[in-house]
């Protein structure tokens, strides 16, 4: 007897994604799920799932292909950075929903992002790549100090105030290509949204702030962002206009931007939701879940909009002022809106160390700023954080 095929749902490939599988099962999607290899819990939980060398594209297409022609594929689609320019090429080649390859190559290489941006006319870092490290003296002295030395794919950015610290900066950064460009003072933003069809919508601002070190790692977020409603309207307008170059179609994003004298300039912009805490924040305050959000972009669905929780987010990260060795009051991590990175008797560096970084986190919700900064300061003194010196 031939047994017909019920199952409707509708059928989406991801690129590695851990909370991406519980999303796309609340949304009943068939989800074929690659990865590199696929970790054993995920793998059971995907209807497909596929370990494949994901620097292979030949084959990664291949695999699709023969999963589009078995089940046809909504769209292609990842969260995960090092991936996007193969699912945007896989979702191109075999011809579903997917965030354009010439956007998804922008978002991935700041080189080319910074050349996009400009040849459409939008405000970015001046900027230099630097193919040899050895270089990167040059084009400091070409573009003028302060500048900040950056890998122009992945992560790592170092500020430099003299030719020394570039020399140290590139030499720490490389061998990889690096862009060398022009530091710039101002406050700093950090702007969600979601574009569909081309269209897009910022989702919220926030303020975010950063640590007084070369590496400006972040320290935290603020929603509202404290700009008047022009302001704020002027810096949505400018990232609208920046997704738009860059041909930003589908999708979500997380951008970094920068107010100057001269008026905004973006800084960078990542083709997939706030990582950590930071997606749930967004949701308190917008009622959207930037990596449903995502799935559903990629399944052709509408976003799913909630009433916000809240109308304030304070956002702090736990940094150190001296490097040595941590000591806290555990029962402090018992607290709702806590979280540590690390356990008593941790190394830790500090918040100026050029490879210093975020330790945990703080993250409260309300409508009364003042309440927010009072619990903040009493969780905080609960958890008695203290550094203590390495022994000699």
């Amino acid at each position: 007897m031939l047994l017909m095929n019920t199952d409707n749902r509708p059928s989406v490939a991801c690129l590695s994604g851990r909370r991406v599988v519980d999303v796309l099962d609340s949304l009943g999607a068939h989800t074929v799920l690659l990865d590199d290899p696929a970790p054993l819990e995920l793998a059971a939980r995907a209807d497909v799932p596929l370990d494949l060398d994901l620097g292979d594209w030949g084959a990664v297409e291949k695999a699709l292909r023969a999963q589009h022609a078995d089940r046809p594929l909504e769209g292609v689609f990842t969260v995960y950075d090092a991936h996007l320019p193969l699912a945007s090429y896989a979702a191109a080649r075999i011809g579903v929903r997917g965030l354009g390859l010439p956007a998804a190559l922008a978002c991935h290489d700041t080189a080319r992002l910074r050349m996009t941006l400009t040849a459409g006319g939008v405000r970015t870092p001046v900027s230099l790549p630097v193919a040899d490290p050895a270089d990167a003296r040059a084009a400091a002295r070409r573009l003028g100090l302060p500048v900040v030395v950056r890998r122009a794919v992945g992560r790592g950015r170092l500020r430099c105030r003299d030719l020394d610290g570039v020399k140290r900066a590139a030499e720490l950064l490389g061998p990889a290509a690096l862009l060398v460009e022009r530091f710039t003072e101002g406050p700093e933003y950090a702007v969600q949204s979601l574009t569909v069809d081309g269209v897009t919508e910022v989702v919220c601002v926030l303020a975010q702030h950063t640590g007084p070190g070369p590496a400006q790692i972040e320290t935290g977020y603020d929603h509202p962002g404290g700009l008047d409603p022009a302001r704020e309207t002027e810096l949505k307008e400018f990232c609208v206009r920046a997704l738009a170059a860059i041909g930003f179609d589908h999708g979500v994003s997380h951008i970094r931007v920068r107010l100057t004298e001269d008026g905004p300039e973006i800084l960078d912009v990542a083709a997939r939701p706030p990582g950590g805490q930071l997606c749930a924040a967004v949701e308190r305050v917008s009622g959207i879940d930037l990596t449903r959000a995502a799935a559903e972009i990629a399944l052709g669905r509408p976003v799913t909009r909630r009433p916000p929780a809240a109308s304030h987010v304070l956002y702090r990260c736990v940094t150190f002022g001296a490097p040595g060795r941590i000591a806290f009051d555990p029962r402090g991590l018992a607290a709702p809106g806590v979280w540590l990175d690390v356990e008593p008797g941790d190394r830790v560096r500090a918040a100026d160390d050029p490879a210093g970084g975020t330790y945990g986190r703080i993250v409260l919700y309300g409508d009364d700023p003042a309440e927010l900064d009072s619990a903040y300061h009493s969780l905080h003194d609960s958890l008695g954080l203290r550094v203590e010196p390495d022994p000699q």
